[in-house]
């Protein structure tokens, strides 16, 4: 059992759940209890940081849902339930975790027989009503696969390691003239052909992919428009990046007239500062300066990523 453990999740549901435990009879008693950690890109465990809800799917060996249940950051805190389950004794299990699942995730496809063809992605995801996917939640996920030990009685432990499903996004767009207020953003951005599911084995389905509008706003302090809080999922797999996982195209238009400033090719800006970039990380930072001048405009990295020639990544 490794040291770092901080969190833990019960699944809530009757096939696989007890009440409680009547030590006189042993058959009665939670047999589970299933720790969770997030390592980040280093060796300490910093799950507390970064994710604030986990919710944990049962799986039987067949593939099979058995449960779901959550525990939200408050919850954990207060210890306000008992942080086990119950599984037949003798029988493989999966358990996958799923971090920070919030407004921006919904998961589809749950009675799959394997985790590859279970999804989560936005819920306007060709949700049949027009409506627009304008962010992904900085999700993580964990997978973990077990045989319960035959002996009754015995408490089985485990620890699911949480992985990055997400790319921390960070546009920023200079010259262009301020708002007439901060309701009335003249300016649309899009990531065409963006990464729209990851599958419960945490891999991006390269065959879906979508146009993603991340909401604007305009800085002040700074005097230009940014995104706030965005992120993509990963634009790799199995720590490579090419042209199947980033076929993202940068697109900004003038939403009053409907031209369009600016497009390009997020891989080509990738090899341009793989050097300054790094979008297999797990804690990823995809920075973008789109800079207007009198004559043109420019896709470049931004003058805050770079401290005396390294990136800043702190």
């Amino acid at each position: 059992m490794m040291k770092q453990i901080r969190y833990i999740i019960m699944a809530l549901v009757a096939t696989v759940l007890t009440t409680g435990c009547i030590k006189e009879d042993l058959d009665e008693c939670d047999n589970v209890t299933i720790y969770f950690q997030y390592l980040a890109d280093g060796d300490k465990d910093v799950l507390s940081q970064y994710m604030s809800k986990v919710d944990l799917y049962v799986f039987d060996e067949n593939g099979h849902i058995l449960g779901v249940g959550s525990y939200n950051q408050d919850e954990l805190r207060n210890h306000k339930a008992i942080p086990s389950f119950k599984l037949r004794p003798g029988q493989r299990y999966r358990v996958v975790a799923l971090g920070n699942a919030y407004d921006h995730t919904k998961v589809v496809n749950l009675t799959a027989n394997r985790l590859s063809d279970i999804h989560f992605q936005s819920p306007f995801w060709k949700d049949g009503a027009g409506n627009l996917v304008i962010n992904h939640d900085h999700n993580y996920l964990g997978v973990n696969e077990f045989v319960m030990p035959v002996k009754e009685g015995v408490m089985y432990r485990d620890t699911v390691t949480m992985y990055s499903s997400h790319v921390n996004t960070e546009v920023e767009i200079h010259g262009l003239p301020a708002p007439q207020s901060r309701a009335d953003i003249p300016y649309e951005l899009s990531f065409e052909d963006s990464n729209a599911q990851t599958s419960f084995e945490n891999e991006i389905n390269t065959e879906e992919k979508g146009t993603i509008y991340p909401e604007l706003i305009y800085d002040t302090e700074n005097n230009c428009y940014r995104t706030n809080d965005f992120a993509l999922f990963r634009l790799d797999y199995g720590s490579r990046v090419d042209e199947r996982t980033c076929a993202h195209k940068l697109v900004l238009k003038d939403k009053r007239t409907g031209e369009e400033l600016v497009r390009g090719s997020i891989f080509n800006y990738l090899a341009r500062y793989r050097e300054e970039i790094d979008v297999t990380k797990q804690e990823a930072l995809l920075p973008i300066s789109i800079e207007f001048h009198e004559a043109n405009v420019e896709i470049i990295l931004p003058d805050w990523v770079i401290v005396e020639g390294k990136p800043d990544w702190n």
